[in-house]
């Protein structure tokens, strides 16, 4: 469960809504699951009722490995999809390990060189990109059909010259999502991909390196042992 609230969600209960939470998989630890929902729903949001992807369908991801890219790239498989995703040179091999079909490292190379025009369906942008729709998307998306969605913020968005239309989203957190993902993660098709686990007293520490931007998978907290 994803939960938005001044007081935060680090302790070891929280009241919450029960259209906003649903059982673990139960395949995976409490720590796994811990790392599932806003990112997991987020990427389902954007691909699935935003982004409408299909099954053969081809959908870059800005930002795969990132939280949300890393879900992006599990979810996209399972539907079928064709992934491409952009990352650093260091996290190459383990976008690859997720499915991605093919990874354009953006430290020595533009996506909107490396792809041949209007061949992406979907573009997927994890926050890192949102003023592309601007420019480049609007050389590598389809005409006429293709979508941009983003959970970043595109300042002054220009009308698409190809007929391409762009979402701004922000997760919508309810169970329908979680059991869609819960469907996927007991189908053995997605998995958390975690960086490391903290005992609640350091969790300075673990926003220190959650504001580093280097960490490869989720950071997770853990209030109690299971």
């Amino acid at each position: 469960m994803p939960w938005f609230d001044a007081t935060g969600t680090f302790a070891e209960y929280i009241n919450v809504d029960t259209k906003r939470v649903a059982h673990k998989p139960s395949n995976m630890t409490f720590n796994e699951a811990a790392g599932v929902p806003l990112a997991g729903q987020t990427s389902w949001q954007a691909l699935v009722t935003y982004g409408k992807l299909q099954k053969g369908q081809r959908v870059l991801i800005l930002g795969g490995s990132s939280g949300t890219g890393l879900f992006a790239i599990q979810i996209a498989k399972a539907l079928g999809a064709e992934v491409v995703a952009t990352c650093s040179h260091r996290n190459v091999e383990l976008v690859k390990s997720l499915g991605a079909d093919q990874v354009i490292d953006y430290t020595s190379a533009k996506w909107s060189e490396v792809l041949a025009e209007h061949s992406v369906d979907l573009i997927y942008d994890c926050g890192v990109e949102s003023q592309s729709w601007n420019d480049a998307a609007q050389k590598v998306l389809k005409e006429q059909t293709g979508i941009f969605v983003t959970i970043g913020v595109i300042d002054k968005p220009i009308e698409s010259p190809i007929g391409a239309t762009q979402n701004q989203i922000f997760n919508a957190p309810c169970t329908e999502y979680l059991l869609e993902l819960k469907r996927l993660i007991e189908a053995g098709q997605v998995k958390t991909v975690i960086d490391s686990v903290h005992p609640l007293e350091n969790l300075v520490e673990a926003m220190k390196i959650c504001m580093s931007h280097r960490a490869k998978g989720k950071i997770i907290i853990e209030v109690a042992k299971e």
